[in-house]
């Protein structure tokens, strides 16, 4: 029994960029935990043999392969290839000793990628280890031929399954098979994402409330449409005066220097840029003539002013700007600003995610792959993206039914993300707050927000944290989260801790101990 006790499940997911592609992908990790911390279940074997999975009928399925894995590397488990009507491709694992557990996780950027890629391989094996049973999908479409937003040029069936079907079909399939495989269901299925895949994990809660006991939906991109619009609005303003590489640093420093007491503690870190009061007018050095390394010309000032300020639709705001904060500099020396919206060479990621989507999705039904980033009228066009957003956006703020289900949901948020805006997270947790009442979201929901981190994951602040365990002990034990710790490390030394504080609670510095340590903070109200 000591060793089916469940040791573990993956912290905060990361989606990772990969170069060339702009496609997106996650990453989970598994963290050992103590025995006591969990419910144990007796384990659970298969009541039949890996190869015959291969004959079942399963709804929608058109494909079904099964092969043994045991090959001394990888845990011991059946692995349960198949496709779902139109082209969902699917992976289920099963272990061969089973807690009992479904995980699954989830996908990044427009998906897509190969369910054997070396970092979702990663994630398979690593819950399989741990007696989950491990689920996985590609939202019905493969990047290799139809790379970014293409896939939904003119196909909404393809679009209707990565906006949400593809997920849902996929565990109720995995549920199904586990019933037959094992003769048992899973007792808990727990959702696992970041970026897209906090999108896919609101938009179960929201749509299909009875899928998952236990959500993480980190950084999710609530706002699918308006994110978008975001990414080509911030690309225009640069248009009016590019930044170049060597620039971002002075930016930051100009920044930090104004805001990072903003808190009452100068740590290098702004624990709410909503505090910040910087003014690129007045707190940037400009330049006398051409544009330098050290200074700011009159047009590079009015862009990074306009991506502060967001895009507005007749003269009010429709999606916030970049925080201030995102432009600080990571324990790599590169800005949150470099490559995902300043580059010097090729597009940025920001536009890449932009252009196709106002070439293959805005206009729906409509297609317009010819149009031109940078001449598209988003005040003009922001009325016309309604089709889009009813099946996209995943920011309906009624979660009772997931509440009444006994659901329990998770999402956090780095107030340093250059990819998706952090002010989504906390606009919709707010929206969540007003529409069911403080005291009774808090009972199953919960947000945190990462001062310093970019997407997912890195920056120059704590973002290495587990959401799933906290998660599965609310799920399973009702105990809910007060702080998550999280810490910041570079070749493999923490350098400093610091507790992630259900929002709207912030980590307050206690006045004495190590600055660097959690311990010396306490989660608090602002004053």
């Amino acid at each position: 029994m000591r060793d089916n006790f469940l040791r573990v499940v993956g912290a905060a997911s990361l989606l990772a960029l990969a170069a060339g592609t702009a496609q997106a992908q996650n990453r989970a990790s598994f963290s050992e935990v103590p025995e006591d911390a969990w419910f144990s279940f007796a384990p659970v074997s298969p009541a039949m043999d890996c190869a015959s999975i291969g004959g079942l009928a399963l709804d929608e399925v058109t494909f079904l392969k099964a092969t043994a894995i045991d090959d001394g590397d990888a845990p011991t488990f059946c692995r349960v290839e198949g496709i779902i009507r139109p082209e969902i491709k699917f992976e289920i694992a099963l272990p061969n000793t089973w807690n009992r557990r479904l995980y699954m996780f989830g996908n990044g950027g427009y998906a897509g990628r190969d369910l054997s890629s070396p970092q979702r391989v990663a994630n398979r094996d690593a819950a399989v280890k741990n007696g989950f049973m491990s689920v996985q999908q590609n939202t019905g479409h493969d990047d290799r031929t139809d790379p970014l937003g293409t896939f939904a040029n003119g196909n909404l069936e393809k679009l209707v399954d990565y906006s949400h079907r593809a997920v849902h079909v996929t565990v109720n399939t995995a549920k199904a098979l586990a019933e037959v495989y094992y003769s048992d269901r899973p007792s808990y299925s727990y959702w696992d994402g970041c970026s897209t895949g906090g999108r896919q994990g609101l938009m179960s809660a929201q749509r299909y409330p009875t899928d998952f006991d236990g959500i993480v939906a980190g950084a999710p991109v609530l706002e699918f449409n308006n994110t978008q619009l975001w990414n080509v609005y911030n690309a225009q303003q640069l248009l009016k005066g590019p930044l170049s590489y060597d620039q971002l640093p002075v930016l930051a420093e100009a920044v930090m220097g104004k805001c990072d007491a903003a808190d009452g503690l100068e740590d290098g870190l702004i624990a709410d840029p909503r505090q910040c009061n910087f003014d690129p007018a007045t707190d940037l050095p400009r330049c006398e003539g051409e544009a330098g390394g050290t200074c700011f010309t009159d047009d590079q000032i009015a862009a990074v002013q306009g991506i502060h300020e967001g895009v507005m639709v007749d003269g009010e705001q429709v999606y916030p700007g970049v925080q201030w904060g995102v432009d600080g500099i990571d324990t790599n020396g590169n800005s949150g600003w470099k490559a995902w919206m300043v580059t010097e060479e090729g597009q940025s990621r920001q536009l890449a995610y932009g252009e196709t989507y106002v070439q293959n999705i805005a206009l729906l039904p409509k297609r317009g792959t010819d149009i031109d980033w940078r001449t598209f009228d988003i005040p003009a066009n922001f009325g016309d993206v309604q089709m889009a957003r009813d099946l996209l956006d995943a920011n309906q703020p009624d979660l009772s039914e997931f509440e009444r289900q006994g659901g329990r949901m998770i999402t956090y948020f780095g107030w340093s993300d250059p990819a998706l805006n952090p002010m989504m997270g906390v606009n919709y947790y707010e929206d969540v707050r007003e529409t069911m009442g403080a005291e009774r979201t808090s009972e199953f929901y919960r947000l945190f927000m990462a001062p310093g981190m970019f997407h997912c994951r890195a920056g120059y602040g704590p973002d290495r944290f587990d959401a799933m365990v906290p998660l599965i002990k609310w799920v399973e034990t009702g105990e809910a989260p007060e702080q998550i710790v999280a810490r910041q490390v570079k070749d493999g030394e923490t350098l400093r801790s610091r507790p992630l504080c259900p929002y709207p609670q912030v980590a307050m510095y206690s006045g004495e101990g190590d600055e660097t340590e959690a311990t010396s903070f306490e989660c608090a109200l602002p004053e």
